[in-house]
């Protein structure tokens, strides 16, 4: 007697094991019910599609909506990377980057460069922008503020 309950107890349950050898059992019936595709992929183990990496496809649009933070908190720009440097060598190696991978426009990257390498210099184009971004900048800019007030904060 005792034999057929464990064997309908084994039936009714589904043993999945890894390649270091540790395996997990699961109920067959609840993970039917929840995971029906699942169950005869491991059931016959086959597997049916091998999943590498996941993919995490938001909305940035919602994102600012759910989070109270400002702009330049969620997706700097290239003026706000640019404000962390120290000499024209950071600045066009930084616009380089930005342009490479399509995060500012030919135009925007030209206008830039143009005013760090000409008269005007990295100094009175950060002075210009709202100053210098010095190690700590964002900690002291938005510590201790509410939500209301980080959307409203501007530098």
């Amino acid at each position: 007697m005792e034999r057929k309950n464990k064997s309908k107890e084994t039936l009714s349950k589904i043993k999945v094991e890894n390649q270091e050898g540790l395996s997990v059992s699961y109920d067959r019936d609840e993970l039917k019910e929840k995971f029906p595709h699942l169950v005869t992929e491991i059931a016959g183990k086959k597997k049916i599609v091998k999943i590498d990496s996941i993919e995490n496809n938001f909305d940035l649009k919602q994102l600012k909506d759910e989070i109270p933070y400002s702009d330049e908190l969620i997706n700097p720009g290239a003026i706000d990377f640019l404000r962390r440097c120290t000499n024209n060598d950071e600045a066009l190696n930084i616009l380089d980057y930005l342009l490479k991978q399509k995060e500012i426009s030919e135009k925007d990257y030209n206008t830039y460069k143009d005013q760090i390498l000409s008269g005007e210099g990295l100094k009175k184009f950060i002075d210009k922008h709202g100053g210098f971004k010095d190690h700590g900048y964002y900690e002291k800019k938005y510590r201790n503020l509410t939500g209301s007030k980080l959307k409203q904060s501007k530098n």
